[in-house]
């Protein structure tokens, strides 16, 4: 038996490139929509204040800390407002644990939207 890909999974996975997810993560929703695919990923936005290096290390060190983490999917630090946007699949991790995460790099961080907010 040949081993083809379904044009949706092609299609996620282009939707997914596209709009900045890994492509790999909607791979393994064979038979999904594209709206099934978007809708197994949550997104968590986390405040950390004192998040000011110069040098970008802090906003490195904050990516680093969170992309590392089992079931996240991607990172976005925006120094000017101080807010990490997490996108992660629910039931493998959750805000807390990107707190948890970010207090462990040395920043203080509150959950503006997501579980806990």
């Amino acid at each position: 038996m040949k081993n083809m890909m379904r044009p949706a999974v092609v299609a996620a996975a282009l939707v997914s490139v596209v709009a900045g997810a890994p492509a790999l993560a909607a791979m393994v929703v064979p038979h999904g929509s594209l709206q099934t695919v978007a809708a197994r990923f949550a997104q968590a936005v986390i405040h950390i204040p004192g998040m000011t290096c110069s040098n970008h290390s802090c906003a490195t060190a904050v990516y680093m800390s969170l992309i590392r983490l089992p079931g996240v999917m991607g990172v976005g630090v925006d120094e000017s407002t101080q807010n990490v946007t997490v996108k992660y699949i629910p039931g493998r991790t959750s805000p807390a644990v990107f707190l948890k995460a970010v207090r462990n790099a040395g920043f203080p961080g509150t959950i503006v939207r997501g579980k806990g907010a």
